[in-house]
């Protein structure tokens, strides 16, 4: 029997395997005269083909009749069983399946979620709540933020002696990343009608290019001031600079509800999953929060999966588990001697600054900069290493501490601690 956990949040869909296989894409499906074609390949078409590409399929995942008729898709669960069988065949076809799921998800949709797994075919043997699979190990009360791409889940698991369980949960509809993205671009649109009378968003094309460009110019506004870009289309080329500042104040005007519970439970640690990322530059009380890995969650489940199952007698929301005393983590080692520098061949370049590492036929390279074509992209935040950028043939070590290693594709590199005088 193969086991897999299929970790639900449609800005990026993920499966991992027990046995290392990955797959992750974003909740986009577009319908074609041959099939339903679904993740990167369809989000790159999303803005020129908006009559033909879906990204409400989870959100509102049912069997209520598509506006429109469709020989491959009836309902939006016709398209979600689509992109469900998509990510099972990248994870290697396993027979069984631990779903993860924000709240988000109703009772009623991850019953329909598990009538989908069974026609893969695949069992389902445990629904845990994804909040609590990315808090396993957590020591302290921790409030859990995870952006889908049209809600927010905010979740506060606590640590109880032997267990862990969800003490308070709350769903914010409106506030995903899609929301975020588009007041982004109507932003970039407004300075561009004030500097040129061109409105990018009224063509497809240059609204398509604003969309892709967005998640890279999040990344850059954790760490710059501004993002100077370029938009070109029929009339020529427009420069455009985009300031952290402008959008913290957008984002500010959609913050409300979920400062409120943020207030509520001020005390706590603040996790964000790695999909929820982007919003550290643009959030001030998520400043300084932690971001947990891209598989986190699906590996507490998959190297915990005896222990979980032992505790399930049945396909409910899992809301609260037992711990073993070797499952606790060790305490976060405040002032500990962590590493400063990776190693790559005779130069050490800093982690404090983003880092990626590219691997093609001349061998491996790192640089202190954000690419976008690099195997990984890493960063040291809040005493450990978060990947900005993890390709499936990269792996990070547990702890940021001198003489571990980051492995990629088959390169082994050693993390090193520069002191200074």
């Amino acid at each position: 029997m193969t086991i897999a956990a299929l970790q639900l949040n449609d800005q990026s869909l993920l499966i991992q395997a027990e046995d290392g296989a990955l797959h992750a894409e974003p909740g986009f499906a577009r319908l074609t005269r041959d099939g339903i074609v679904t993740g990167e390949e369809a989000r790159a078409v999303a803005w020129r083909e908006p009559q033909h590409v879906y990204n409400q399929y989870w959100s509102q995942l049912s069997q209520a009749p598509l506006p429109s008729r469709h020989p491959f898709a009836r309902h939006h669960a016709d398209i979600a069983f689509a992109q469900l069988r998509a990510l099972w065949s990248g994870a290697g076809s396993p027979d069984t399946l631990m779903l993860l799921a924000p709240a988000s998800f109703a009772d009623a949709q991850l019953s329909l979620l598990l009538g989908m797994a069974q026609a893969l075919p695949a069992s389902c043997c445990a629904v845990v709540d994804s909040a609590l699979a990315h808090c396993l190990d957590a020591e302290d009360d921790t409030l859990f933020v995870d952006l889908q791409m049209h809600d927010a889940v905010l979740t506060v698991c606590r640590p109880n002696g032997a267990g862990i369980d969800i003490a308070a949960q709350e769903v914010v509809p409106g506030f995903g990343m899609a929301q975020i993205q588009n007041s982004l671009a109507r932003h970039v649109s407004d300075l561009m009608i004030e500097n040129y009378r061109f409105d990018p968003l009224h063509s497809s094309d240059s609204e398509q290019s604003i969309f892709d460009q967005i998640p890279h110019w999040l990344t850059r506004l954790r760490f710059e001031e501004e993002v100077s870009t370029r938009l070109v289309s029929g009339q020529g080329e427009h420069a455009c600079i985009v300031r952290r500042d402008a959008i913290r104040r957008l984002v500010e005007q959609r913050f409300a509800s979920v400062r409120t519970f943020l207030d509520r439970w001020s005390g706590c640690r603040l996790l964000l999953s790695h999909a929820s990322g982007l919003v550290t530059g643009l959030v001030e009380p998520f400043t300084h929060a932690d971001v947990a890995g891209q598989t986190i969650g699906a590996q507490n489940c998959l190297s915990r999966q005896a222990e979980i199952l032992g505790q399930v007698d049945g396909l409910y929301r899992v809301r609260s588990l037992k711990r073993a005393e070797s499952a606790a983590a060790e305490p976060r080692a405040n002032g500990a001697v962590l590493a400063t520098h990776l190693l790559c061949g005779d130069i050490a370049l800093p982690l404090n600054r983003p880092l990626s590492i590219r691997v093609d036929e001349d061998g491996i390279s790192a640089r202190n900069a954000l690419d976008d074509d690099a195997e990984l992209t890493v960063v040291l935040r809040n005493q450990s290493l978060e990947s900005l950028r993890l390709g499936p043939n990269a792996a990070l070590p547990e702890r940021c501490v001198p003489g571990a290693s980051i492995r990629v594709a088959g390169h082994e590199l050693k993390l090193i601690r520069v002191e200074h005088d």
